[in-house]
């Protein structure tokens, strides 16, 4: 039996923010809410089940920040695209659902041990973190994902937006140039000290960080009061094992 729910609603308790230009300004983000789940069996009279879950709050309006928001979300995070959120989470779900569904068909066998790895599943989630602090929203996503095999794929992105203007904020816009190599150095300290590591060949051998890439200032960053937290996803500088990893600075 297909199980198929989207509910879309608005929720008007929100959090005030406050900039300065042209004056002390508050304004109050109205926020929406856009869910999608799907369950289906994996096979005709299969008992296990694949699923598919969005759920992805957006701002209401037609603001720049509203705006800027839907795009990211749209582009970044469900990476396909819809006249309203709702018809873009749909078709997120359906294409998902087209790719699996053959496949799964035919690969699964009831009379297998392993059929349990044919119970797939996609899950995002993406919000606000907590209130807007100095004229910034930052929002995140929850990538995740199991396709067979030994283990599923749990991935985080960072955005943070100047509330005023609705810019999305890459690294160099906190990060100014001349202090990026200070940046990467005061990285390269603080996960040495947190593996009680001597240097980072040390951080290598012992955690497996800079196998796969060298430490960079990546844009997938939060921004909390003084602080920028990098966050770098599976395999992007270490192996699957070493999980994520996320290093705290104070900023510039």
């Amino acid at each position: 039996m297909k199980k198929l729910i989207i509910l879309s609603s608005v929720l008007l308790a929100c959090a005030c923010t406050e900039w300065k230009g042209g004056g002390d300004e508050q304004v109050e983000l109205s926020w929406g809410s856009v869910e999608l789940c799907m369950e289906n069996p994996v096979a005709p009279s299969a008992a296990e089940c694949y699923q598919i879950k969005v759920k992805v709050d957006t701002l209401a309006g037609e603001g720049d920040l509203a705006r800027s928001l839907a795009a990211v979300v749209r582009d970044s995070i469900l990476c396909t695209q819809g006249s309203t959120m709702q018809e873009t989470v749909k078709h997120l779900a359906d294409s998902i659902e087209a790719d699996w569904k053959v496949e799964l068909a035919e690969r699964y066998d009831p009379e297998s041990e392993y059929k349990d790895i044919f119970q797939y599943y996609y899950s995002v989630e993406a919000g606000p973190v907590g209130k807007e602090q100095d004229g910034i929203l930052s929002y995140q996503a929850i990538t995740d994902t199991y396709l067979g095999g030994a283990h599923g794929s749990h991935y985080v992105q960072y955005f943070n937006f100047d509330v005023q203007s609705g810019k999305l904020l890459t690294i160099s816009d906190v990060v100014p140039a001349e202090k990026e190599m200070l940046v990467l150095m005061a990285m390269e300290e603080r996960l040495c000290k947190d593996w009680e590591a001597k240097d980072l060949a040390d951080l290598q051998e012992k955690t497996g960080i800079t196998m796969l890439g060298n430490l960079y200032l990546t844009n997938n960053f939060l921004l909390r009061g003084d602080s920028i937290v990098f966050l770098f996803n599976q395999y992007e500088i270490a192996p699957y094992a070493a999980g994520l990893i996320s290093v705290t600075l104070e900023k510039p």
